[in-house]
């Protein structure tokens, strides 16, 4: 039975390109005394994929949130089969390990997936449904919202047999540090894999059904990034959205009738990268014929094999054909574009293909991988204690000194003085929350007066990778920085929380932890304290991430909102590439992120948001001495609750070669930003709110 089973895997995957990466990313237990096992030893179940464990893992999920209110459920290698959907509570992950991937599975004709789910009012049937609450002793479901941060699903593969209609894989509609990562998703006869995205999906196939995923805009309307992911086989069409603002790069999109579609009547803001199309039948694209600034469709740099439509225009007769059998799409938009900042905006659809004699199947993954996990030490293991009262200055650095890579199980790890990466170093955590590197309050090395003083610091042009840790300057350390980055373009920081603020969350049992002294302590943006107009605490650290002396590399899933610091991100003084992909930076008083003596960066599903009390004046973005930026799929935003005007929101000093796609530029009241973007030194400004491409070519004649 199992060489039958591993001959049909086999098979399955001799069919894709190199996407996705079907090994198991943890192959061994982590060993994370914080965490919870769903083992045959702590829960009564089989991992045998006959035996019933739907109730054992809701209890399993529902026990975390309870005693620790977010944490990780750690899922062993095996089968595991549900007839039930499966709520997860916000800030709960669920981790695969193993030689190879845990599988849950869906039996065929499982009752209840045939029809709607009753316990909802969205028409389909979950296996798995991300939500903001608990969900026990009768208590219904409320879907995962702007406020859902920190849950994840990653390297476990789920599998829907036949006879179940209405199945979903996922439901996901949650916002910042949550993903689905590392899956294979079979969908069989099932309706899609995940319906209601949010925030981020990578490495990731979608196996069959009627769509790979399904769904309309994010809970907090942001972007939401999917990359270096797999769909084939679907029978209406790989991806279906509506007003979804999804980012995909380096996605393969395999023998479906479309590829996507726009659901009829509705737009779109949708940008594609590095993707590959192949036997596509009807089109790779259904886009509705609406001349609307909200109808932003990008694509770039892509293939296609055996995909005689680009694109298919609803509303109107008009289609964009192939050239041959084998193509790459240099461009292809659709939208409101303008040329540079002395013309005047105009909606256009822009073509540029060109015939290929061959394609190669193959797309490499763009992300970096963490380190097989037989190479981790464990932090603790090498004297660290994780408490956030001992000091774990000295085990931390002189593990640093002595091996490659650490992992740090949950725990709040204090330091004292900073931490100076060595190349090759790796830190490598499991959930951003429930895993901190924390300042206490006045720390001596990060108090007083001087210049910006790292709590971390890369090698210069060495190979680093953060993954998964949060990151505490505190409130009253003058001299802080969170992350000081000048690693190598390999380099990685994954799945990086800036703490301070905004997404706080408490363990129900621990009325007198450090998080709450603090917030007694120390001013928040709930609870500002003003002192002669301005507030004591905000906005007097230096930046919390800070990328310059050439740095570079793979910045994803970052939420910066520390409104302690004077900005999100400061990168500077660097023309090493870089690339970030779904980063989140708000609630800061002067700026979100600032671009200083940059070249050659491309930011993708990159979103900012002002807030009411520490955000009424902040500029989201500052671009000096600056050239060939790329931006897709980039968010403004206002909260309803801000009630002042703002006349600019990117403001550029002496840059060229700018490249902006997909901006949305919005808020639910009044006072949106003026003007998106100004050039200071022209006088020039962007007028539309919403546009499909911008260039910024640097030579535009000044408005003086």
């Amino acid at each position: 039975m199992l060489i039958t089973t591993l001959v049909l895997l086999v098979g399955l995957f001799m069919q894709f390109s190199t996407l996705p990466n079907n090994e198991s990313i943890f192959t061994e237990k982590p060993n994370d005394p914080q965490g919870f096992y769903f083992t045959s030893t702590n829960y009564n179940i089989e991992t045998d994929g006959i035996t019933d464990v739907s109730d054992e893992l809701q209890a399993a999920i529902n026990q975390i949130k309870k005693e620790k209110n977010y944490g990780i459920l750690f899922i062993p290698e095996g089968k595991y089969r549900i007839s039930k959907t499966i709520y997860i509570p916000k800030a709960i992950r669920l981790i695969g390990y193993g030689k190879n991937r845990p599988e849950f599975v869906l039996e065929e004709n499982t009752s209840g997936f045939q029809t709607g789910d009753q316990s909802g009012d969205f028409g389909e049937s979950y296996m798995f449904w991300f939500t903001s609450n608990l969900v026990d002793e009768g208590r219904l479901p409320n879907d995962a919202n702007p406020g859902t941060f920190y849950s994840a699903f990653s390297n476990i593969n789920i599998r829907i047999k036949n006879g179940n209609p209405n199945a979903v894989a996922l439901r996901t509609h949650f916002a910042q540090h949550s993903f689905i990562s590392h899956s294979v998703i079979n969908i069989g006869e099932g309706k899609a894999g995940i319906s209601a995205v949010g925030n981020e999906i990578e490495n990731v196939a979608f196996i069959g059904g009627e769509y790979g995923i399904t769904t309309e805009a994010t809970s907090p309307s942001w972007p939401m990034l999917i990359i270096d992911s797999y769909f084939e086989n679907q029978s209406k069409s790989a991806l279906e959205t509506n007003n979804a603002g999804l980012a995909i790069v380096n996605t393969h999109i395999k023998n479906a009738p479309i590829g996507l579609e726009i659901r009829e009547g509705a737009t779109d803001r949708l940008f594609f990268e590095q993707c590959f199309f192949e036997n596509i039948s009807d089109a790779a694209l259904v886009i509705n014929a609406i001349e609307s600034p909200t109808n932003q469709i990008g694509l770039i740099d892509s293939k296609a094999r055996n995909v005689s439509v680009l694109a298919r225009f609803r509303g109107n007769s008009e289609s964009i054909q192939g050239v041959g059998e084998n193509y790459i799409v240099n461009e292809f938009t659709y939208g409101l574009v303008l040329n540079d900042l002395n013309d005047d905006s105009s909606f256009e659809t822009i073509i540029d293909l060109e015939p290929l004699n061959t394609i190669s199947n193959e797309l490499e993954r763009v992300i970096p991988s963490l380190p097989p996990m037989q190479e981790w030490v464990n932090i603790q293991e090498l004297g660290a204690i994780g408490d956030g009262e001992t000091d774990d200055t000295q085990a931390i650095q002189q593990a640093i000194n002595q091996h490659k890579n650490i992992y740090f199980p949950q725990g709040n790890y204090r330091i004292t003085e900073g931490l100076t990466l060595n190349p090759g170093t790796n830190l490598i955590g499991l959930h951003p929350w429930a895993t901190q590197i924390i300042l206490h309050e006045s720390e001596r090395a990060f108090s007083g007066f001087g210049g910006p003083q790292p709590m971390i610091e890369s090698s210069k042009r060495g190979n680093n990778k953060i993954n998964g840790i949060g990151i505490s300057t505190g409130g009253y350390n003058y001299r802080a920085v969170g992350l000081k980055w000048m690693a190598d373009e390999q380099s990685l920081v994954n799945d990086v929380k800036f703490v301070g603020g905004h997404g706080t969350m408490y363990p129900p049992s621990e009325s007198n932890s450090e998080y709450r002294r603090r917030e007694l302590t120390i001013s928040s943006p709930k609870n500002p304290v003003y002192i002669e107009g301005h507030d004591e605490a905000w906005d007097n650290q230096y930046w919390s991430l800070w990328i310059t002396e050439n740095g570079g590399g793979s910045f994803k899933d970052i939420w910066t909102a520390n409104t302690y610091a004077t900005n999100g991100m400061l990168v500077s003084n660097t023309s090493t590439p870089g690339r970030i992909y779904a980063m989140s930076l708000e609630h800061h008083i002067r700026n979100e992120a600032r671009f200083h003596n940059v070249s050659n960066w491309k930011m993708y599903a990159f979103q900012f948001e002002e807030e009411y009390n520490e955000g009424i004046e902040a500029i989201s973005m500052d671009i000096t001495d600056s050239e060939n930026l790329f931006f897709a799929n980039l968010w403004m935003y206002r909260t309803i609750r801000v009630q002042q005007p703002k006349r600019f929101g990117i403001r550029l000093w002496n840059t060229k070669n700018i490249e902006i796609r997909n901006l949305r530029n919005y808020t639910q009241k009044l006072w949106v930003t003026e003007y998106p973007v100004w050039d200071v030194n022209r006088e020039l400004p962007v007028f539309p709110w919403h546009i499909a491409k911008i260039n910024i070519t640097g030579d535009e004649a000044p408005n003086l």
